[in-house]
């Protein structure tokens, strides 16, 4: 059986994404294709373009999607608009995020990802790049350290952690999950919800910024919006508070006429609205759902419309 997660709300993504036949889709969190397939089985006669920058993934979705006919590109979400170029695609119909690291990754012990399962640090979601976890606690300076923990993690004792980070190191490199968990719980104690808390905070904040989640996912989201046709819609699910915020800042933006400031009485940004915000507060799984599939407890979805009469990108 796949050890790839099954797909989070996926009949809310369906419904909001509103398939027909003959439109061009993007899932750009292709995962084991779990939302993939449940669109092309809802209308097969969509043309799907999927990314993911992981090849398990990639090869993972070859599989599941071997009846159908999806454009598979292993790249990270950031390079969208390249990438639909190249395989030119001008404008899209609807596109989907299913934010953070699946399950098949977790679960994958010598991925790094996990503090519950020993393994080298990596977490490199992307296993050809160079940048990896065990680089970054080694490294990396404790005001470095305590910085990514505050910045992506917001964890309240990120400077003590990055004391004993910098304390522990001197004597012997960090290798494992393990030698950072031993570190994290000298720190906040064994045992508790609030160590446990912490454990998953500090993972979660190196996870982030070894694969640059956060930029990545902004330039995603902007490129997204510009190459959705009208009428066109941008589902969004997110995992925590980090990611749910650029989403809905940048829907805000993008659902705005002027940003000029207050105090400008004729508006000088000349800035248009491109989006219809669909959901004036995000919608969450219901109970049947998270007792299911606990992934789905934290999940957060977001769903925006193409106003009509904007233009995708290169037509614009």
């Amino acid at each position: 059986m796949s050890s790839y997660h099954q797909p989070v709300m996926a009949k809310t993504c369906l419904d909001m994404l509103q398939l027909k036949a003959g439109g061009i889709y993007v899932d750009a969190t292709l995962g084991g294709a779990g939302h993939a397939l449940a669109m092309y089985e809802a209308e097969p006669g969509i043309k799907l373009y999927a990314f993911d920058r992981d090849a398990e993934a990639i090869a993972e979705a070859t599989q599941r999607l071997a009846d159908y006919d999806p454009i598979l590109i292993q790249a990270n979400f950031r390079d969208l608009r390249t990438s639909l170029a190249y395989n030119k695609v001008k404008g899209i119909d609807g596109i989907l995020f299913d934010l953070g690291v699946s399950s098949h990754q977790i679960d994958n012990a010598e991925r790094g990802f996990s503090f519950d399962k020993d393994a080298t640090l990596d977490m490199r979601m992307n296993r050809e790049q160079e940048l990896s976890a065990l680089q970054v606690v080694n490294e990396s300076s404790t005001g470095e350290l305590r910085h990514i923990f505050r910045e992506y993690g917001e964890e309240h004792a990120a400077g003590r952690i990055a004391r004993a980070i910098e304390n522990a190191r001197a004597t012997k490199a960090i290798a494992t999950t393990n030698d950072l968990t031993a570190i994290i719980e000298s720190v906040v104690g064994v045992g508790s919800k609030e160590s446990l808390k912490t454990k998953v905070r500090i993972f979660q904040a190196l996870r982030i910024f070894v694969n640059d989640e956060l930029a990545a996912l902004s330039f995603a989201l902007t490129d997204a919006i510009n190459l959705l046709n009208p009428g066109g819609r941008i589902v969004v699910m997110s995992y925590h508070s980090l990611e749910d915020r650029i989403v809905k800042n940048i829907f805000k933006l993008e659902a705005t006429d002027c940003v000029c400031p207050p105090a400008i009485i004729n508006c000088i940004c000349d800035h248009k609205s491109k989006l219809k915000i669909i959901t004036k507060r995000p919608l969450m799984a219901g109970s049947e759902e998270i007792s299911s599939n606990v992934r789905s407890r934290s999940a957060k979805l977001r769903v925006a419309e193409k106003k009509k009469g904007e233009q995708c990108y290169e037509e614009s």
